[in-house]
């Protein structure tokens, strides 16, 4: 087999976090949170049958801060 550059992770279906310290930006439990915030969303979506309209959203919404653009929307709408 051909060497690559590639980095490979050996895991043994263990709880090991093997992301590299550059990746740990917050606690575990505030990604659980926005985790959690994220799925409760999606639900939304699904249950109120919008998986349609999300999915053409998701085509045609380009944004280079995202963040920006939900505070715009949230301040014009007081």
């Amino acid at each position: 087999m051909p060497r690559t550059n590639e980095t490979r992770v050996k895991a043994n279906n263990s709880n090991r976090n093997f992301a590299p310290d550059s990746a740990k930006t917050v606690s575990y439990r505030k990604f659980e949170i926005e985790k959690n915030a994220k799925n409760e969303a999606y639900y939304f979506i699904l249950s109120n049958g919008l998986l349609e309209a999300f999915a053409e959203f998701c085509n045609t919404y380009r944004s280079s801060d995202p963040y920006k653009d939900c505070l715009d929307f949230l301040l014009s709408n007081l």
